[in-house]
């Protein structure tokens, strides 16, 4: 759970602090919840600012009760200083997911991904997924 306190810190993801990554992630959620109920998502804000500063694990909930989104999870651990590996099977599925449909050349313009940053081979799969990114570990 993010404290309110630390809402205003700065995460590896540069455009955001936490308050504003997490109506980012939980306005993304809701836009993925509606369509896949077959309604318009771009009709629904891309963030969620009407959340009060005790109530984003709640409003996170609310869209996707399951698994967490691993990568914004990584950077508000990062930024609140938690612990950033969690389930290393999920970490490492996601990031097999991610070196499919994201190649290290596809990035900058319309992508909204940094360069792969290059990471230790023996670092957990949270840094690795973290690092092909475009975040540094």
């Amino acid at each position: 759970m993010t404290k309110p306190r630390l809402l205003g810190n700065p995460t590896p993801c540069a455009e955001y602090d936490v308050r504003a990554l997490l109506s980012h992630m939980v306005g993304g959620l809701n836009r993925v919840a509606i369509a896949g109920e077959g309604g318009d998502a771009l009709a629904r804000p891309a963030r969620a600012d009407d959340v009060p500063d005790d109530g984003w694990l709640a409003a996170y909930r609310a869209p996707l009760p399951g698994p967490e989104i691993l990568t914004h999870g990584w950077d508000l651990a990062t930024a609140t200083g938690q612990p950033t590996e969690r389930d290393p099977e999920l970490a490492a599925f996601a990031l097999a997911g991610a070196r499919r449909i994201l190649p290290p050349e596809a990035r900058g313009a319309d992508v909204p991904f940094g360069p792969v940053v290059e990471v230790s081979p023996d670092a957990g799969p949270y840094a690795q997924l973290a690092a092909w990114l475009g975040r540094q570990p």
